[in-house]
Formats: C-alpha cells, sequence, structure tokens
C-alpha cells in the first residue's frame, strides 16, 4: 500500500514538473537591465513602472515614436518551441490604443537585429493574433506559425532580441504608455492563459 501511495506521488510529482516545464519565460520584465543589453525605447527612457501583471514590475515606454519597445539578451535563450508549435505571449499595456493606426509588427532574432535571422509578426488592424488592443493590459498570445521570414529564420534555440512596434495615426504626435510584462514562449496554447492568471 505504502509502495502504491510513493508511486502515486512521484507520478504527480513528475507530471507536475513537465507542466512547469511547458512555459519557458524569455523575461519577466523585473529589470531594465544594463548597457548594452537593456530594454530600450526610441526617444523615450524606458522605466520600471510598479503596475504590472506579474512579480513586481513592468517595463515602461512613453514615446510617439514607432519603435515603443527593444532588447538585446546577452544570453541567448532557448524557447523550447518550433515555428510549427510554438506560442509567444506576454502583457501589454496600451494607454490608448485609438491613437495607433493598427500597423506594427513584433520582432523575435538570433542575431541581435530585427533585420536579419528574424520573424516578424504584423498587426492586423488593432489585434495581435486573436487579442484586440483595448486600453489598458492586454493578454496577448500569437502562434509562431504565423509569424513572417525577414532576411532568414531566427534559430529558436537562440533567440537574442525582442523588439515591438506600434504606429501612432499619420501626423498624430501625441506620446502615450506602453507597458511588457512577462514574456514567455509554450508549445500548449492552454498553459499560458494559465500562466497568465
Amino acid at each position: 500500500m505504502m509502495k502504491k501511495i510513493f508511486t502515486s506521488v512521484l507520478l504527480l510529482a513528475a507530471c507536475a514538473y513537465a507542466n512547469a516545464q511547458k512555459v519557458q519565460v524569455l523575461d519577466r520584465c523585473e529589470s531594465l537591465g544594463e548597457k548594452p543589453t537593456q530594454w530600450y525605447s526610441n526617444g523615450s527612457q524606458t522605466k520600471l513602472s510598479e503596475d504590472h501583471k506579474e512579480g513586481t514590475y513592468a517595463i515602461s515606454a512613453k514615446t510617439e515614436k514607432a519603435e515603443r519597445l527593444r532588447k538585446i539578451y546577452g544570453q541567448p535563450f532557448n524557447t523550447g518551441v518550433t515555428k510549427d508549435n510554438g506560442y509567444i505571449a506576454f502583457w501589454l499595456f496600451v494607454e490608448r490604443p485609438e491613437l495607433l493606426n493598427g500597423n506594427g509588427q513584433l520582432a523575435l532574432s538570433s542575431n541581435a537585429s530585427a533585420d536579419k535571422d528574424a520573424y516578424g509578426y504584423p498587426f492586423g488592424g488593432l489585434k495581435i493574433g486573436s487579442t484586440k488592443l483595448v486600453a489598458g493590459w492586454n493578454h496577448v498570445i500569437a502562434p509562431l506559425s504565423s509569424f513572417k521570414d525577414i532576411h532568414d529564420q531566427p534559430n529558436l534555440t537562440a533567440i537574442n532580441y525582442f523588439r515591438i512596434l506600434l504606429y501612432n495615426e499619420k501626423d498624430d504626435l501625441t506620446a502615450q504608455e506602453i507597458k511588457i510584462d512577462n514574456i514567455r514562449f509554450s508549445t500548449d496554447k492552454a498553459q499560458l492563459e494559465a500562466s497568465a492568471k
């Protein structure tokens, strides 16, 4: 009897461990980092925000420039997924989505650049994946199978660059705050949804 209980406990622990491994966290957004591997926003200083969705902080920038947030990672990151089976998920705060023109891009690269060895995910309308952007926090999940190659495919076992672009309507230079938190990958969309709660 004790042996059966012990075996059951081991199996439960193994299952819990396997489930925990399904979500790979690229960035919890708890630190700005240090040059040259730090969060950066074109035309604005990035900062830590106590308005967050996970942990203690989120990364924030207030700018009208298209390049809202990007980061080069000093250590290549293994996403644990392929383009065919993987998803990326993160929390995105948009202060005023009505200022955006519906264009933009999410870029991932293994060459520390959005211009080589990169995938790009174009935003359609005001949607990223199946997430329609609203004012405030949005939980975004996008399938990597929908990403397009940008000058060769990135190595998903060695990602070292993340960038998000959001464009304002033409000639509208109104600055707005954008925040990001808890960037992660998984082959299991349900696990990503669960890990957002």
